[in-house]
C-alpha cells in the first residue's frame, strides 16, 4: 500500500535518486524529485532545490512525509554541512520518517580512511535528528559497468577491470536493489535499523566474469586493475580531489582484507525485509545485454 503522504527524493537526477524515484513510482507512491540542476531528463514535476541553500530546500520539502536521502560524496565537512542543512528542512516540515541512502559500504568501527569518516558522521546527525529513520548501504553496484570507461572496455574488450583483488569476495547489489530495499523500509515503517543490500551470492572477480559471460552472452574476463593506474585514470577523469577519495577507500579495502570480506562478501538478508529477493549477477547481465554488444 502507499505510505501516507508524499516522500521526497534528494538526487533524482542522478543514478541513485532516479532509480528511488522510478522504484516510488511502481509501487504508487507519491514522489517529489528534488533536483539542483534541471536538465532535458529532468523529471517534469522536479523542485529545484541545492543542498547549499538551507531556503530552498525548506521550500522543497514542505508538505512531505517521508525522505529518502542522499548526500553527494565529496570532503567530510562539506556532507555534514549539506546534511545539516537537509536534516533541518526535513524537521522544519515536520516529515515522519528518513531513509539514509549511502553511496558506499561503511565500516562499524572507527577508523581513519576519510569516506568511512564522512559516512559515519553523516550517520550520526540523522541519529541525533529525532525522526525515525533506517540506514540503507550497499555492498558494491555492479552499475558501475555502466560507466563510460568501463563499458567500453567490456564492448571493445571483454573485460571488466576495477581495482579490486581477483581473490576478494563480493555480494555485489545493483542501484534498483537499493532503491527497492529503501522504499520497501518506508512502506513497512521499519525504522533504527541499519541494512546492506546485497546479492544472493559471494563471488570472486572470475566467478563474477563467469556470470557476467552467461549475462551478456559473450566471454568476459575480470583483471584486478592497480590502483596505481586506477588512481591516474581517476584523476584525469575527476580531479585530484574527488579521485583521491574514491582510491583511499579501495586502497584501505584491499590493505584490509578481513574488513573487505566483512563489508562487501558477506551475505546477509535484510532482517527487517524477509521477503526482499535482489537480483541476480546473471539477471542484472541478460536485463542489460543490448548495452554490452
Amino acid at each position: 500500500m502507499p505510505v501516507s503522504g508524499p516522500i521526497l527524493v534528494f538526487l533524482a537526477n542522478g543514478t541513485q535518486g532516479s532509480a528511488v524515484m522510478r522504484a516510488a513510482r511502481q509501487r504508487g507512491h507519491v514522489v517529489r524529485p528534488l533536483i539542483r540542476t534541471r536538465s532535458n531528463d529532468s523529471p517534469a514535476d522536479a523542485v529545484d532545490a541545492d543542498l547549499d541553500d538551507p531556503a530552498s530546500l525548506n521550500a522543497a520539502a514542505r508538505g512531505c512525509a517521508h525522505a529518502v536521502l542522499q548526500v553527494p560524496t565529496t570532503a567530510e565537512a562539506v556532507m555534514v554541512r549539506r546534511t545539516e542543512s537537509a536534516l533541518g528542512a526535513l524537521c522544519h516540515a515536520g516529515v515522519r520518517s528518513i531513509v539514509l541512502k549511502l553511496a558506499s559500504a561503511s565500516r562499524s568501527a572507527p577508523c581513519e580512511e576519510p569516506s568511512f569518516v564522512a559516512n559515519a558522521a553523516i550517520e550520526a546527525l540523522v541519529r541525533r535528528a529525532g525522526i525515525p529513520f533506517a540506514i540503507v548501504r550497499p555492498t558494491m553496484y555492479l552499475d558501475n559497468m555502466l560507466k563510460p570507461s568501463a563499458r567500453a572496455d567490456i564492448i571493445e574488450r571483454g573485460v571488466f577491470s576495477p581495482p579490486i583483488a581477483r581473490d576478494q569476495r563480493i555480494a555485489w547489489t545493483s542501484v534498483d536493489d537499493c532503491a527497492l530495499g529503501a522504499v520497501r523500509l518506508l512502506e513497512q515503517d521499519c525504522y533504527g535499523g541499519d541494512h546492506l543490500i546485497c546479492g544472493p551470492e559471494s563471488v570472486t572477480g572470475d566467478e563474477l566474469a563467469a556470470r557476467l559471460s552467461v549475462g551478456f552472452g559473450k566471454p568476459i574476463f575480470y583483471h584486478a586493475e592497480p590502483l596505481e593506474i586506477f588512481e591516474r585514470d581517476l584523476g584525469a577523469a575527476m580531479g585530484s580531489g574527488p579521485g583521491q577519495r574514491i582510491v583511499s577507500k579501495f586502497r584501505y579495502l584491499r590493505e584490509h582484507p578481513e574488513d573487505a570480506d566483512r563489508i562487501l562478501g558477506a551475505f546477509q538478508k535484510p532482517a527487517l525485509l524477509p521477503d526482499f529477493h535482489p537480483n541476480t549477477i546473471e539477471a542484472w547481465a541478460r536485463e542489460r545485454r543490448h548495452l554490452f554488444w
